[in-house]
């Protein structure tokens, strides 16, 4: 097996120690000599984890009868969990029943049972060789005078003495008793193998280069240089400290990589990351272990750490934005970026004060830097807050309100804006309050003339959605989603299941990410050929919340219901859909991993095409940035707005609590509706399926009015606003009637509300007149829609695809028409002379 490639040392920075003997020192008297008793020996630099312990992630097998040490708690061994797959036993049954077969040989560093041999005095101390009896005894049995004596014949008949236990083998990290050499009886055979395939080293040499095969709980820092020791050993007991959780497995990883390196604090961690980045648990164990060194590195100078230039969010005790509290990633921000000594010592207090989350300080230290640099422009460089005045105020609103995204260079939005300048005026604030800032004139402050202008609303507030021809593409290749994706002890066939089925119902609901991730296992409620969707608002904390679903959507989550019923899930996770991956995880159920596969799917993709064209016709390569699992909200709301679903019922879909939120799905600019008019006004026919084009986008909007099944020309309606039907809305039947394809899904429904009413007059025994009437009608308006689809048909493709996008806008602003926002009129109440 090849070693691992170990992580390359650079020469010494200015946060490192020059003095490494000094460093070390340090450390030293910072650990615990004492730490982890019975699982930790200082004098062996080894570590033995106690399978018991709930803070070292080791543990044996769930199976009852079984040995092996596995690297996490409530786990089947490799060989359990392949008979365990072949049985039909459930877990619970598996856990309790089965008997695996004993090993012909224990590993090296497993104990094994003493010898038979027992006197009154005590047992023989030696281990089993053969027949139960240690190799010592077995030897004498050899030598018996009666050959045809069985060992157990032999016991009863002998005098064997117990012998005490041998010392142990001379490898490290070995506790099997020696036999030859100082060596155990399973290095005994690999130095004889060795020997056999040319080495001329003797057992002592041997030893000394050799490690011990250690076991799944065990790892040991012989092996590294004398500081890194220290080091690493201060990192695990601050991990321990901080209630985390001692990986074994990932710290013996990590060992083999750091064997050579001077110091931990000469490593750059971003570029060792990349060697050993499949090892998540170890980059994790890494960057932290180096990051709690720097720091320390700082105390050991006299220095804190809001000292540096660099100022690390962990240092900060700054409460993380991610579920379950747990910070993946490191935050670091540039002090050196605040050019004014008071303005960055105003922060380091304010932060050191007041209880927020890392988010919450990026964006006032993101929103100070801006200010910095317009105060720096300013005479005086802003270094003297007792002479800033309101100009010097008005420069940073100007500077908050120019800035522009790092994404694509436009203009942030309005509140981002707004937001930043309330944050630097947060921090003034805070400055007066603590008298950090005495003498700070009263001119520099917020006005009511600093008001950032109205932002005019994008024509398409929702333009985050996934387009559908992009969805399509995507689902094309829906097989590749989760494919070499890991998921901790998961097989590949349950993860891509599960990775599917989480994008379908993603797809198909409209839900949030995290509210995907957080359903619940009992999710699908059904009545009759009714399936309902039961979820958690967890943004707004509604819960129990109930959203209609197609049929083919419930039977996707159906068939990953049964799958997931079969799983061997953590126990925390056991009511979820989509659970963790294992107990230790910051939240019980599936978090960042969706977006993970999503993005590793969406790359694995050949090609994905946009809409729009090059200069030689061929369309262009959609940008895959633009694809992550919150736009799939967007989707679903634009899809339905698209297909004109009224907006209070997309409001319900979207369990939106403003009518305003959805509103901005339904937007469309008077550009597009005239150019969607001028497409569609061509394509308008009469009831009786003669074309009868309007002679002018004016004339489409002035001479006609949109009842539910198409356009009205009757004058008294068309001034009543669609309101006055003298037939009651019988338009198949009317010589006014102007329906158009946009009105396609309009008059298909239409037609199969009339064929229920038509089977329910006939059941009801209504007169020939009610039925004929109903029976008239669907013939009429079926011929109308036949008629519109035939001439859609017989047109090019380019064409027809016009038309559908001139539908599509049409029908969102019809989806709209009667729902106009009506401006709030404060009512003042007069005070009252009771209390009541």
């Amino acid at each position: 097996m090849t070693s691992p490639a170990p992580i390359a040392a650079e020469p010494l920075s200015d946060v490192v120690p020059l003095d490494l003997n000094a460093w070390t020192g340090w450390l030293q008297d910072q650990v615990d000599p004492l730490w982890r008793p019975g699982e930790w020996s200082q004098q062996a630099w080894f570590f033995d984890g106690d399978v018991d312990n709930p803070r070292t992630s080791a543990s044996k097998c769930i199976t009852a009868s079984c040995w092996t040490v596995v690297h996490s708690r409530n786990l089947f061994c490799r060989h359990c969990l392949e008979v365990h797959r072949t049985s039909t036993l459930s877990r619970e049954e598996f856990v309790a029943t089965y008997e695996r077969p004993r090993r012909t040989r224990t590993e090296w560093g497993a104990e094994r049972e003493p010898c038979v041999v027992e006197a009154p005095y005590g047992r023989c101390e030696r281990p089993i060789y053969i027949g139960g009896i240690c190799r010592a005894h077995y030897a004498r049995w050899r030598r018996r005078p009666d050959q045809q004596v069985t060992v157990e014949e032999w016991l009863a008949t002998t005098t064997a003495e117990p012998l005490p236990a041998k010392p142990t083998c001379i490898i490290r990290g070995c506790f099997n008793q020696r036999v030859i050499s100082g060596l155990c009886n399973s290095h005994l055979q690999q130095w004889d193998r060795e020997k056999r395939e040319g080495a001329t080293r003797d057992a002592e040499q041997w030893a000394s280069q050799t490690a011990a095969r250690l076991l799944t709980n065990q790892f040991t820092l012989r092996d590294l240089a004398e500081p890194v020791r220290w080091e690493f050993l201060y990192g695990l007991q601050q991990r321990d400290a901080r209630g985390g959780v001692i990986e074994p497995l990932a710290a013996r990883l990590l060992t083999r990589r750091l064997e050579g390196v001077p110091s931990l604090l000469t490593v750059d961690v971003e570029s060792s990351i990349e060697r050993i980045i499949h090892h998540h648990n170890v980059v994790a164990l890494f960057r932290e272990t180096v990051r709690g060194l720097r720091r320390a590195s700082l105390s050991f100078r006299g220095l804190a750490p809001t000292d540096a230039d660099i100022w690390d969010l962990g240092w900060m005790n700054l409460r993380s934005t991610a579920l379950g509290g747990r910070r993946h990633r490191p935050g670091q921000v540039d002090a050196s970026a605040i050019r004014q000594p008071w303005l960055r010592d105003v922060i380091k207090t304010w932060a050191d004060t007041v209880s927020l989350d890392s988010g919450k300080f990026k964006r006032v230290f993101a929103a100070c830097v801006v200010a910095s640099d317009a105060l720096h422009a300013r005479p005086g460089g802003g270094q003297d807050y007792t002479n800033l005045r309101f100009v010097d105020m008005q420069a940073v609103f100007t500077a908050m309100s120019r800035i522009r995204r790092t994404t694509d260079d436009e203009l942030a939005s309005r509140n981002y804006r707004r937001q930043s300048f309330g944050c630097f005026t947060e921090i003034i604030d805070f400055g007066r309050k603590t008298d950090m800032l005495t003498g700070m004139p009263g001119s520099f402050d917020r006005d009511k003339t600093l008001v950032l202008p109205p932002e005019e609303t994008s024509e398409d507030a929702a333009g985050k959605a996934v387009p559908e021809p992009v969805i399509a593409q995507l689902d094309a290749h829906l097989a590749l989603m989760g494919a070499g994706f890991s998921y901790g002890e998961m097989a590949q066939a349950d993860i891509e299941l599960m990775m599917q089925t989480a994008y379908l119902v993603l797809r198909d609901t409209g839900r949030r990410p995290v509210e995907i991730a957080g359903l619940r296992l009992k999710c699908l409620e059904t009545r009759g050929d009714e399936n309902t969707l039961i979820w958690d608002n967890i943004k707004k904390r509604r819960y129990g919340r109930k959203l209609p679903i197609t049929r083919e959507t419930a039977a996707v989550i159906r068939t990953w219901q049964a799958r997931r019923r079969r799983l061997e899930v953590p126990s925390r996770s056991r009511k979820y859909l989509f659970p963790a991956i294992t107990d230790r995880s910051g939240i019980a159920h599936m978090g960042s991993s969706l977006a993970n596969a999503m993005r590793e799917w969406v790359g694995a993709v050949p090609v994905l095409l946009s809409d729009e064209l090059d200069d030689q016709g061929n369309r262009l390569p959609f940008d895959r940035s633009l694809i992550f699992p919150y736009a799939f909200r967007h989707s679903y709301a634009q899809r339905h707005a698209d297909a004109g679903v009224p907006v209070d019922v997309l409001k319900e879909l979207m369990d939106h609590r403003s009518i305003v939120t959805t509103m901005s799905y339904y937007q469309v600019s008077l550009k597009r509706k005239r150019e969607a008019i001028t497409t569609m006004r061509k394509h308008t026919i009469d009831r009786s399926g003669r074309p009868a084009p309007f002679t002018s986008t004016t004339d489409y909007e002035a001479q006609s009015v949109a009842v539910p099944f198409g356009n009205c020309r009757e004058p008294s309606n068309v001034k009543a606003g669609g309101k006055a039907c003298a037939i009651r809305f019988q338009c198949a039947g009317c010589g006014f009637y102007r329906p158009d394809p946009s009105y396609l899904p309009a008059i298909e429904e239409h037609v199969n509300d009339l064929r229920a009413d038509c089977e329910t007059a006939k059941a009801m025994d209504a007169d020939d007149f009610v039925v004929r009437n109903l029976t008239d009608q669907i013939t009429a308006f079926t011929n109308v829609a036949g008629t519109m689809r035939d001439r859609l048909g017989s047109l090019p493709q380019d064409e027809r695809e016009e038309i559908e996008a001139a539908s599509s806008v049409l029908r969102k602003v019809r989806a709209t028409r009667d729902h106009q926002l009506l401006p709030l009129t404060v009512i003042r109440r007069e005070p009252q002379d009771d209390d009541s």
